[in-house]
């Protein structure tokens, strides 16, 4: 590398281009980072470097940083300086380099503006400490792009603030329970924070009835329920929600519904066993290959109303036909098809609108203990 080093700094005192010094960073950076560099080789490029993070061209600046970003052994002042620079230097270094420590990142949070926050919150990984003070410092994009990031490690105490400052996002709220590591001891709060959001806008809207406003509020409790549920949560963690929300008095027959109308049929067995007293596994070989008598039984161990059974035997029919049954285009699938499938009781059905399906079904279940 020394005679390259000697050749490129000649060529960047003969010919100093912007284009020059470009091609230049170029190749010195793709030598200081092949395996056969040697100290004395790595002092004098990080010396060239620390000139050419000085150069006036932002091109020059931008090709130092992402022929640096996926380098471990760039010296930390050097990094910082880069992550310090205009966009488009700093967020190459921030998304990609593995050399900052979880205080400086957390410094860059709290100091820089939204796109450099942003490139700290797409990390690969993203430690608790540094998360909080994403959150703490962020809007509510910088957010939802930490929360939708799994590689980031988020406390039960930062996603208590997530949930106090963003109650009223629905992408923030939505995205934060459908984390694999979405604690479900967060849960009843979760519900209670959100539901009393909707409550007050839904008070300002001076036209709506108590009564009316009330079944929306329920509504919204079981779908940001069910997303809680979502199936990329573990069965344990599944189980402890099912409980959670029965020892609350929330496992309803009409939350139960709703997860059997929507296609969330983990969270429907699990809260149908619950029901039931029985085991999942019961609950589940019961209604697997969708036969009538079944559903039937299924219904009479939960004490779910008979009317129900058909949609249970029609639902289990459809989720073994449909690929990728828990994926956001798989649950539209399965509630179109669900729609379709009880349409001929149902004829004035709204394809698509598992609401319509559950509104057919609710008044039934009055009489479900």
């Amino acid at each position: 590398m020394a005679r390259l080093t000697a050749d490129l700094i000649t060529r960047l005192r003969e010919e100093g281009s912007p284009e020059v010094r470009r091609e230049t960073v170029t190749l010195l950076t793709m030598e200081f980072n092949a395996p056969y560099v040697q100290p004395a080789e790595q002092r004098l490029a990080e010396a060239i470097f620390r000139i050419m993070m000085r150069d006036t061209d932002v091109a020059v600046r931008q090709a130092l940083a992402e022929g640096l970003k996926d380098n471990p052994a760039v010296p930390s002042d050097l990094a910082m300086t880069l992550a310090r620079d205009v966009a488009e230097v700093a967020l190459p270094m921030l998304h990609y380099s593995l050399v900052f420590t979880d205080q400086e990142l957390i410094e860059i949070a709290r100091s820089q503006p939204e796109a450099w926050q942003q490139a700290v919150a797409r990390r690969e990984t993203v430690s608790a400490p540094v998360s909080d003070a994403l959150v703490e410092a962020g809007n509510e994009n910088v957010v939802i792009t930490l929360v939708r990031n799994h590689g980031a490690e988020i406390s039960d105490e930062t996603s208590n603030k997530v949930i106090d400052r963003f109650s009223d996002s629905e992408a923030v709220i939505t995205s934060i329970v459908r984390r694999p590591s979405f604690p479900p001891k967060l849960a009843e709060r979760l519900i209670t924070v959100v539901s009393e959001s909707l409550r007050q806008r839904l008070g300002a809207m001076t036209e709506l009835s108590p009564e009316v406003t009330d079944r929306l509020v329920a509504r919204g409790q079981e779908t940001i329920t069910l997303d809680i549920a979502d199936p990329e949560q573990r069965q344990v963690h599944l189980e402890q929600l099912v409980r959670q929300l029965d020892t609350k008095g929330r496992l309803t027959p009409t939350l139960i519904l709703r997860s059997l109308c929507t296609g969330h049929l983990a969270f429907f067995e699990t809260a149908a066993a619950r029901r039931a007293g029985v085991d999942q596994a019961n609950i589940h070989a019961l209604i697997a290959n969708g036969e009538q008598n079944g559903a039937a039984a299924l219904c009479k161990a939960a004490k779910l109303p008979r009317s129900v059974a058909d949609v249970v035997a029609a639902a289990s029919k459809l989720r073994a036909c449909i690929a990728e049954p828990d994926s956001l285009e798989g649950r539209d699938a399965f509630q179109n098809e669900l729609i379709e499938s009880c349409r001929p009781r149902y004829p004035d059905l709204i394809a698509g609108k598992p609401e319509s399906l559950i509104a057919k079904l609710a008044p039934f279940l009055s009489s479900a203990s």
